[in-house]
């Protein structure tokens, strides 16, 4: 296995992974208790992997970041379920907000900019709009 099937095979057996300092810290099902040594095996490999996951994406054109402190996963959010991936979350709900401000409705699954934005800050990433939305949302 490789260290990015490792932190995947993890997430299936609906555990989570996460780095406290330089350490990895896990929640793994007892049913997947064998993923531990695998952990051990690749534990510098995933820590790169876990650090690279903490770096924010990029904004979309007209969106600034005001504040970066994602939660640890699981997060039971409003209209949604539980976000077990912060990272791939967030990267999903910046395209879906750049789509809405482009007036691609569809494309942000539908969700309004105000929506775009809560399920953003019930992660914990704060944005700010900078330019008039276009899809039909006041400010």
């Amino acid at each position: 296995m490789t260290a990015a099937e490792v932190l995947h095979a993890v997430e299936r057996a609906g555990g989570s992974l996460a780095l406290n300092g330089g350490q990895i810290k896990y929640t793994i099902p007892k049913s997947a208790v064998w993923l531990v040594s695998e952990l051990k095996q690749h534990r510098e490999a995933l820590i790169g992997l876990l650090k690279e996951e903490g770096t924010p994406p990029p904004m979309p054109p007209g969106v600034r970041l005001l504040r970066w402190e994602p939660k640890n996963p699981p997060i039971a959010i409003v209209h949604m379920g539980i976000v077990g991936n912060v990272h791939k979350f967030v990267a999903a709900t910046l395209l879906q907000l750049q789509a809405c401000l482009e007036g691609k409705d569809f494309l942000a699954g539908n969700w309004s900019l105000r929506e775009l934005v809560d399920r953003l800050e019930q992660v914990g990433i704060a944005v700010q709009i900078e330019r008039p939305p276009r899809c039909g949302e006041e400010r």
